[in-house]
């Protein structure tokens, strides 16, 4: 705690003692400012002061950051002139620049007798020569300037039309790439009617040849049909004369078992007879009180 103190300012803007002796042991306190080789808050100046900027204990107003913060945050203002300043500005600065370009003229120093005497002086009639000359080209140029004039009023009116040419050829382009796109939407149709066209003449081939089968086909089954007709109208024929046979052979037979007929009928009679003739001959002999012998 011996030595002597210099105050200097620290890094928030405060001053602060430091000794001369330091070491590498030594540093600062941040609520005394004093540089210390063994330091103890215990045995700081400033813990039990009182702080007379931010109202707080425990630290010097030299060591306060408070009001640091505060001026630290602010933000620096924008001074803004007058009319009347901008206007007294504006016309000191026309002056300086006006005269700055006449300093630059050999005659600046001269009065206006001076100049108007070394200029008459100079008047003779080479001057007027080539003030006539001056004059001549003066008039050449104006001819020339009109006649630029004229081509680059055509040059204006071409590059009109130029102007319209392009949004023409813009369009005519957009145009050819509007019929480039329907040419390549035609040539797929093209292409899908194309392959149709094949495929359809691929089916009607296949229907050509299934054609041609089914009628041989028809051709074939049509002789078929005849041979069977013809065959059908023999067997009819050959049927017909059987039930020609038939018939007769049924009539013979219808004739013989007539015949057969009778025969058993009177054999029925006959037979019904001698039942009849048994049987009163039963009776009689019942009637009698005896049996018929056997």
């Amino acid at each position: 705690m011996e030595g002597t103190w210099n105050y200097q300012p620290c890094r928030n803007g405060h001053p602060f003692p430091i000794t001369k002796e330091d070491t590498c042991l030594d540093f600062l306190c941040k609520y005394c400012g004093k540089t210390l080789n063994i330091f103890t808050y215990h045995r700081c100046y400033a813990a039990n002061a009182h702080c007379y900027k931010c109202r707080h204990h425990g630290h010097f107003a030299r060591m306060c950051s408070f009001h640091v913060k505060s001026y630290e945050n602010q933000k620096p203002k924008k001074k803004s002139k007058s009319k009347s300043k901008i206007q007294r500005d504006s016309d000191r600065m026309r002056t300086f620049i006006e005269k700055k370009q006449m300093s630059q003229f050999p005659f600046q120093g001269l009065e206006d007798k001076e100049l108007s005497v070394f200029t008459c002086s100079i008047q003779d009639e080479s001057a007027k020569q080539n003030l006539k000359k001056l004059k001549v080209s003066h008039s050449n140029s104006l001819k020339e300037i009109a006649v630029l004039k004229g081509e680059n009023s055509k040059l204006d009116t071409v590059k009109k039309e130029n102007v319209i040419l392009k949004n023409n050829l813009d369009k005519v382009n957009l145009e050819r790439l509007e019929h480039g796109r329907i040419i390549q939407k035609i040539e797929h149709e093209l292409a899908e009617h194309r392959s149709r066209t094949e495929h359809l003449e691929r089916v009607v081939v296949q229907l050509e040849e299934e054609n041609l089968n089914l009628t041989n086909s028809r051709q074939r089954l049509t002789m078929e049909f005849k041979n069977t007709d013809l065959q059908y109208t023999r067997i009819l024929h050959d049927m017909e004369d059987e039930i020609q046979r038939l018939k007769a052979e049924n009539v013979n037979s219808r004739h013989d078992i007539q015949h057969l007929d009778i025969k058993h009928s009177n054999r029925g009679v006959r037979s019904t007879l001698a039942i009849c003739s048994r049987g009163n001959t039963q009776q009689h002999h019942r009637r009698g009180g005896g049996y018929p012998r056997r």
